[in-house]
């Protein structure tokens, strides 16, 4: 707060990301791609057996310079559910997260 009594907020946000593509790959693994967000600093890939992300959930992180990773050591016969957010630093190296994309999901055959 200024002497006139005038507040200073800075409003940073993140937009949403989005899983564009899912798919098995030999080996028992997942690869995962996303759209780029503009201003993201990196991104973290949750996955899980549920559906509902309540447990068996695990976070890969990634930086911003990549739209894809893939998920290794996943079982077989097993369906895994994928969502991705973005997130950022703001001037104070607060962590600013994005809302987390809409979940995909994926049968691991191969």
């Amino acid at each position: 707060v200024n002497n006139m009594g005038v507040v200073n907020l800075k409003i940073t946000t993140v937009k949403k990301a989005a899983v564009s593509r899912l798919s098995n790959v030999k080996g028992k693994k997942a690869q995962v791609t996303y759209k780029k967000v503009s201003n993201a600093k990196g991104y973290e890939v949750q996955y899980s057996t549920d559906k509902n992300f309540k447990k068996d959930v695990k976070v890969k992180k990634v930086n911003a310079k990549t739209t894809k990773v893939t998920l290794n050591k996943l079982k077989k016969g097993r369906k895994y559910y994928v969502r991705v957010r973005a997130y950022r630093v703001d001037e104070d190296d607060n962590r600013v997260d994005g809302t987390w994309s809409e979940s995909k999901s994926v049968k691991i055959s191969k």
